[in-house]
């Protein structure tokens, strides 16, 4: 029996993007019987088509695997023949998909089952991305492994099969932090210590996770005292540590096994023993080259790291805790074969130097258009400027946009534990239900962080608005990886502002307002971001500008800051019905004085839906536009 098909709605969207002929593979997993795709990597070109099958699914969360096949074409005419070889490439289904999308046409992509050597047509439901996600949750794995090797490819290649062959071996324990649980092994009769073998993933989650503190972050929303405000992005994300068995098992039944063996190293091997100064001056994961003479008179380096693991796998929320040691390996394995493909790729573009060579650092990123993570290993230390030819070429196979930067550093998603102490809230908007019958909301689009008064130990109550409301829009651009500038203080936004000429030098340290125009100075001489400013006589005339600021929202997407008499704020979107010409702003305020806690913000109305009337009559508006950057 062929089983269901169920497609993410990601995947036809993306598959509409595709304006010319390509062909390319299908990625998904199985669902309670059904056949589930998720993500799709295309074919577009020679050099996306020289990336193998097996080096695109390092790209995706483990058990997402390669599940079937795709062609976009301009014909009607679907083929009859299923791709030859592809079906032996793929594991987790014995009825491979195959999909036909006719480019042009939305509502032509037809779908066939491979079964019993034929294609049969049929029929399949669309998955959006937050149904998806409510019965999936990933794992999490972060851990470190050594490398010691000659600096060599293959001596590389021969360290980290040691490595997978160790981990594969069973000789790995993984641990669930804030618990005593641990997962031993999948083959023995007790390999699950701290739980019952009938315990789910996802009630090992709510056990952890449903009993903390009133308000936390989760990965994408946010949970107010058990409420959980959904967004598109709500991801429930369980962290693993691993342990990593160093001592061997005694034998008894073999006494002489376990006699101690001891090796002597002839000091004439040796000549000379040269530490060079680490790549990096990180000390957990710096690589240090040591060069060796030895008697042959052949000079070899040695290569000394530890390798950083933060892998990712995604598991149904009905799965048996007992089951993971598997699945848990696989992402691990994953993560060891992109750190070495990125040490070869290093290793055959170096020339002169070994200190070209980095450790490599794994990042996860969520591109919206994706609806999944993909996961990127970059060489530590190696700017995002050198890496222009690596995002291009992901952007491309995942048929992303090709002028927004998706996968800089900068844009990695954060996840609960990567936030620090008292950092500024996140997408606090979340979860506030637009008003205006009819209307139709246009919004910031990404990651901010509201910054507001008496923040990082500044009181700028009374003169800072401007300056909280820069410091948002900064962080937008931040978030979306479009810089690594960080977000200024008072102190140097007022310098900037001196520096270029528009201010004296004794307003550094001042108590004095910025405005629109000073906003748009400093996004353009900090982040070379240009601004558009539109100005409006009084707050009554703010109900024209209903279409522009929804227009500016769906292009660009960046946060609006608006300044008027004494007062400014941020605009994060517009709630608008084009016949009524009913207009609804969406404010953050940065006039807030009170703690980090999202009730107070949204219950209070700092950041919420106000109409017209929130705008003085009397006051002379400027509104400040970010353009934003078209770049990778």
């Amino acid at each position: 029996m062929s089983p269901r098909l169920k497609i993410a709605s990601n995947v036809l969207n993306r598959l509409a993007a595709v304006k010319s002929e390509c062909i390319g593979n299908l990625f998904g997993m199985m669902d309670d019987g059904a056949l589930l795709v998720i993500g799709l990597c295309m074919k577009l070109d020679e050099e996306i088509d020289s990336v193998s099958v097996e080096n695109q699914k390092l790209h995706f969360p483990a058990e997402i695997e390669l599940c079937g096949y795709v062609i976009c074409s301009d014909s009607s005419q679907l083929t009859s023949e299923f791709p030859e070889g592809l079906q032996q490439d793929v594991h987790i289904t014995d009825n491979p998909v195959f999909l036909f999308y006719q480019l042009g046409n939305h509502s032509g992509l037809k779908a066939q089952i491979y079964a019993h050597e034929n294609l049969t047509d049929t029929i399949y439901e669309v998955v959006n991305e937050t149904d998806l996600w409510m019965q999936f949750l990933h794992l999490r794995l972060q851990t470190r492994l050594p490398l010691i090797c000659e600096l060599q490819a293959d001596a590389i290649i021969e360290a980290l099969l040691l490595l997978q062959k160790k981990v594969a071996a069973r000789e790995a324990c993984f641990h669930f932090p804030k618990s005593s649980v641990y997962l031993i092994n999948s083959d023995t009769e007790n390999g699950l210590s701290g739980l019952s073998e009938d315990t789910t993933v996802g009630e090992l989650y709510d056990i952890q996770y449903n009993s903390e503190s009133n308000q936390i972050f989760t990965e994408g929303c946010v949970k107010v005292k058990g409420k959980k405000i959904r967004s598109a992005r709500d991801i429930s994300v369980l962290s693993v540590e691993m342990l990593l068995k160093l001592t061997q098992d005694s034998h008894v039944d073999s006494p002489s096994k376990c006699a101690p063996v001891i090796q002597h190293i002839n000091d004439e091997v040796t000549d000379t023993l040269l530490p060079f100064k680490p790549a990096s001056s990180s000390a957990d994961y710096s690589l240090t080259f040591i060069l060796i003479k030895t008697h042959e008179e052949r000079n070899y380096t040695c290569l000394k790291t530890h390798i950083k693991v933060d892998s990712l796998s995604v598991v149904h929320r009905n799965s048996k805790v007992v089951h993971l040691y598997a699945v848990l390996v696989d992402s691990l394995l994953r993560n060891l074969k992109l750190a070495e493909n990125s040490f070869l790729q290093q290793i055959t573009n170096f020339e002169d130097s070994a200190f070209a060579i980095c450790a490599p650092e794994p990042y996860h990123f969520f591109p919206p258009e994706c609806g999944h993570f993909v996961t990127v290993m970059y060489p530590e230390k190696k700017p995002d400027s050198e890496l222009d030819m690596e995002r291009r070429l992901l952007h491309r196979f995942l048929v992303l946009p090709q002028d927004r930067p998706y996968f800089r550093r900068a844009a990695a998603h954060l996840f609960s534990s990567d936030f620090p102490a008292n950092a500024p809230l996140i997408n606090v908007h979340e979860g506030l239900i637009p008003t205006v019958k009819d209307g139709e909301v246009s919004a910031v689009k990404g990651i901010y962080s509201y910054h507001h008064y008496c923040q990082d130990s500044v009181d700028d109550s009374g003169w800072g608005c401007a300056y909280r409301s820069l410091q948002t829009i900064i962080s937008w651009f931040k978030w979306q990886g479009y810089t690594e500038h960080p977000v200024p203080t008072h102190h140097e936004i007022q310098q900037c502002l001196v520096n270029i000429g528009d201010k004296p030098s004794s307003f550094v340290g001042s108590r004095q307002w910025i405005g629109s125009t000073e906003v748009s100075f400093c996004l353009e001489s900090m982040l070379g971001v240009t601004s558009k400013i539109l100005s409006v006589s009084s707050g009554e005339e703010l109900s024209n500008v209903g279409g522009e600021l929804a227009y500016h929202f769906r292009i660009e997407g960046t946060p609006v800051m608006i300044g008027g008499g004494v007062l400014a704020h941020t605009i994060l979107g517009v709630d608008f019905n084009k016949n009524t010409g009913e207009l609804k702003f969406l404010i953050l305020d940065p006039h807030y004085t009170g703690s980090e806690d999202l009730q107070v913000m949204q219950g209070k109305g700092w950041c919420g839906w106000k109409g017209v009337s929130f705008w003085s009559k009397a006051a002379y508006y400027n509104l400040c536009l970010p353009q934003r950057p078209r770049c990778l």
